[in-house]
């Protein structure tokens, strides 16, 4: 099986596991004060350090929790302001994350996959009670937004600024500092860690309400006994991610190799999203002219390549993609859309196959 699916979720790294089977081997509660709640808490303690290690978030308080999305309601649920702004290509973490007592603005997107600068402008609270959120890189094209300036303009105006870094952490260099974001999203899975545990970062100067109520654990920020192994896990996993951003260059290399055979075999008929602005090095979100994407999603898998069209939450789905369509993109082309994304484990000769099968499935379909 070729997996080119990286973005939904990774394998977990032998690392992490180790260090999650480790915690295993023994009854571990953080909140206990006795030698086996030390050894807990000193495991969690380290996973911390690791992950704003690998964020430079040294400033910021870590709460670990579930993954990302418990993560965005964190902020949305917990922080006193009147108005919510988030441009229309968010992932739907941010986007359907709608407080009802919140008035909720959304910012428009750019053709190329960045978010509206302009509109932004036109759009931003001036009584500095508000929250924007925007993703570094995209899930589904992997552009990369340009954060800084939006931070700034944020500030500005007295807001508060949270960042999805989810697909980027890993991949690229992410300093939360140099972003200067106020609230930054993480989840374990997308970094070899496992599934179901992640983090909200924020700044200690900052109040924020707990989403769930109950015990004193995670700075009385998030009740309910400590995950101790998968959170020990989450670090291992940070750990390797840092020493890992390198290898990424040739997953870039392979990446752009793909696509340009690709070009050349389908011409006009192939567009690739985003690929003029800065994009993760592992993403490519291609769309092949009225070849509908599911369609393509069996073919691939029964040639034992796994792909996906758009995000892994909307999978079996066979909707336009909202990130296409808060691009402008035409449905001739947004509803045939297929995101191939990779790993550093993903060879030249899986490649190789990947556009073999779809140069086979264009030639049929043209006819």
């Amino acid at each position: 099986m070729i997996f080119l699916d990286y973005n939904s979720t990774t394998k977990i790294a032998p690392e992490a596991l180790s260090k999650m089977l480790e915690a295993y081997q023994h009854p571990l509660n953080s909140s206990s004060t006795h030698h086996l709640g030390r050894l807990a808490s000193q495991l969690v303690e380290e996973a911390r350090n690791e992950l704003k290690n690998l964020l430079n978030a040294h400033t910021y308080e870590v709460v670990f929790n579930s993954g990302s999305t418990e993560a965005t309601n964190m902020v949305f649920f917990g922080t006193d302001v009147k108005k919510i702004l988030f441009c229309t290509f968010e992932h739907s973490s941010v986007f359907n994350c709608r407080p009802t007592d919140k008035e909720i603005i959304e910012i428009k997107a750019l053709k190329n996959g960045l978010i509206d600068l302009d509109d932004l402008e036109k759009k931003l609270p001036q009584d500095g009670s508000f929250i924007l959120s925007l993703m570094l890189a995209n899930n589904e094209t992997g552009a990369i937004q340009k954060l800084e300036e939006v931070a700034k303009l944020t500030h500005q105006k007295g807001g508060l600024f949270h960042c999805d870094i989810v697909q980027a952490a890993g991949k690229i260099p992410v300093d939360l500092e140099k972003i200067n974001a106020d609230f930054a999203s993480i989840s374990a899975h997308k970094i070899n860690g496992p599934q179901g545990v992640g983090a909200l970062l924020f700044r200690k100067a900052l109040e924020i309400k707990p989403l769930i109520y109950g015990g004193k654990q995670e700075k009385s920020k998030r009740a309910g006994t400590v995950n101790v192994a998968g959170i020990a896990g989450f670090g291992a996993a940070c750990k390797l991610a840092a020493k890992k951003i390198d290898l990424y260059k040739n997953v870039e290399i392979l990446r752009d190799e793909m696509e340009a055979e690709i070009k050349k075999i389908g011409g006009s008929d192939v567009e690739i999203f985003s690929n003029q602005v800065a994009r993760l090095p592992n993403t490519s979100y291609i769309a092949t002219k009225n070849a509908d994407a599911q369609t393509q999603l069996i073919n691939f898998d029964l040639n034992k390549i796994c792909v996906s069209a758009g995000p892994a939450c909307t999978s079996g789905t066979t909707a336009e993609s909202r990130v296409l369509k808060a691009m402008g993109i035409a449905a001739e082309f947004s509803k045939s859309a297929i995101r191939v994304s990779l790993g550093t484990e993903t060879t030249a000769d899986e490649i190789k196959k990947f556009i073999a099968v779809w140069s086979e499935f264009y030639t049929r379909n043209k006819k």
